[in-house]
């Protein structure tokens, strides 16, 4: 159901109107700068927290329900597209959502939506957050680039943040991820949010696996039916482009496009602090890529169930994993 829509939408998606010379130099930039030998180099984590100010703070069951909004000043890398990206003024700020006791409970946990998602009500029920709350954990939303208030201008442009015919900018749109998600773990230690742990699903998975590769300062990561690697089913090959691309060049485009992949890091997190839970049969997250993270990382904690992104046979699996793996991290 999910897979169909874009495919019938594809013909009538307009054409990402850029000469070849000028699509290349663009793509060239993250060779040129040694980002796609070794990526890990193209993102910057600051220890300093940025300028923020409570925006919303209203009651929640016994605690508070509050709304923190920083500055992201995130530097765009690549010169060639820093006036495109940086023309989206909602995207400066960033969110952080919290759900907090009344007095700090050492232990938080900080939820990662998926994609074209965001909205704290729905990740509050996705995550199940009330029982989780009432289970004496703090809880904390961190809201992705282009999303929620963040999102771009019209219908058109909600899925902005994975471009297959811009890759630069989606490479941009990854660094400023990791960039914020950085900043909301430095105001979240700052306000006495004692240890952090953090869940995420599917392209909040995605994030959680790629911050684990640049940062060992949370607690744990767990991820759920994650994504690891955004080639497939619709990668740069299914971009409309006003001119044709030769196999060379969609290589070159294909590695950028790759650069911030999971699979193309290392971990810094001890993987014994990970947990992973992924389905079989999942095709928006192709299931062989966890496989093969899984041969490159090690990991141990995981459980593949038995259906696909969202219908699930044996969901209470994903149950028990997750409030074990949370009882093992001693939040619990």
């Amino acid at each position: 159901m999910f897979l169909t829509p874009p495919r019938i939408a594809h013909p009538f998606q307009p054409t990402r109107n850029i000469t070849r010379q000028a699509y290349e130099q663009q793509v060239d930039f993250y060779f040129e700068n040694g980002y796609v030998e070794d990526p890990a180099s193209f993102f910057t984590l600051n220890e300093t927290s940025p300028d923020y100010r409570m925006v919303e703070d209203k009651p929640y069951r016994d605690g508070r329900y509050q709304v923190v909004a920083y500055d992201s000043g995130y530097s765009v890398k690549n010169p060639l597209i820093r006036g495109q990206f940086d023309s989206f003024e909602k995207n400066k700020t960033g969110y952080l959502v919290r759900w907090v006791h009344p007095k700090p409970t050492g232990k938080t946990l900080l939820c990662l939506h998926g994609y074209m998602l965001g909205d704290p009500a729905q990740a509050h029920r996705m995550f199940n957050m009330e029982k989780l709350y009432t289970m004496g954990l703090d809880l904390a939303l961190f809201i992705t680039p282009f999303h929620w208030r963040r999102s771009a201008p019209g219908k058109t442009r909600r899925g902005i943040l994975l471009r297959t015919d811009h890759v630069g900018f989606t490479c941009e749109a990854m660094g400023q991820t990791m960039n914020d998600l950085n900043h909301c773990m430095n105001i979240l230690k700052k306000n006495h949010a004692g240890d952090i742990g953090i869940i995420g699903a599917s392209l909040g998975a995605y994030n959680a696996s790629l911050f684990s590769c640049l940062s060992d300062k949370q607690a744990f990561a767990a991820m759920m039916v994650p994504a690891v690697n955004f080639s497939k089913p619709y990668g740069p090959s299914f971009a409309k482009l006003s001119f044709p691309v030769d196999a060379v060049f969609m290589e070159k485009i294909r590695k950028v496009w790759e650069l911030h992949s999971p699979l193309n890091h290392r971990p810094l997190l001890s993987t014994d602090k990970m947990l992973f839970v992924a389905s079989r049969g999942d095709r928006l997250c192709p299931f062989e890529y966890i496989q093969g993270l899984q041969k490159q990382w090690g990991f141990k904690r995981y459980h593949y169930m038995t259906g696909g992104h969202w219908l699930i046979f044996n969901g209470e699996i994903r149950g028990k994993a997750w409030y074990g793996f949370l009882s093992d991290m001693g939040f619990i």
